[in-house]
């Protein structure tokens, strides 16, 4: 067939348009799981179990649950989330484990601590970064953000997508916020 021919019987062939991002979908359970990560260069292994992680800065309590990505609403219960954020002054420790813990989750696969609301650094947004791990899944890495911060959207990692960006509310001094994971 000739380049002339060829670019004719091209015109004819129905052309079928796919929902973007849809070529590499393992399944539908994706449209629930949680965005993975690069660990980071500040990842610490053995952070102490501790549902208080920091109190010198502004307390922040989080809480949520982590579900299987499968059904979306499984919960799984005894996985070990290991939590790590900057100080106050936008450091983080890699000496010790200040702004770092792990804590479990329970039998509903609920979980909850209590910080400091970290602040933004190096053009970053504020972002409090977790490993999971649970006994039959893969290890996830990810991050959660904050609604409202203005470097979100000048993020280098363009990162925060809209599942991991939660909002807080304002409780007797302390801001809280809900994040759910699926594995």
């Amino acid at each position: 067939m000739n380049r002339k021919n060829f670019f004719k019987t091209l015109s004819v062939v129905p052309f079928v348009k796919f929902p973007a991002g849809s070529f590499g979908k393992e399944s539908s359970s994706e449209a629930c799981q949680t965005q993975r990560d690069a660990e980071g260069p500040y990842y610490k292994p053995d952070s102490p179990s501790r549902a208080l992680i920091e109190t010198n800065g502004v307390a922040l309590k989080i809480e949520g649950g982590v579900f299987s990505a499968s059904d979306c609403k499984t919960p799984i219960a005894n996985a070990v989330l290991d939590v790590w954020h900057c100080d106050d002054s936008g450091k983080y420790d890699l000496k010790g484990f200040k702004c770092r813990g792990q804590v479990m989750t329970d039998a509903r696969g609920k979980y909850q601590f209590t910080t400091i609301y970290p602040p933004a650094y190096s053009g970053r947004p504020r972002h409090i970064h977790f490993k999971v791990r649970a006994s039959g899944f893969k290890e996830l890495t990810t991050q959660l953000y904050f609604s409202g911060d203005p470097n979100i959207q000048n993020d280098f990692a363009r990162n925060a997508t809209k599942e991991r960006v939660i909002t807080l509310t304002s409780e007797k001094n302390i801001s809280k916020g809900s994040f759910n994971i699926y594995l």
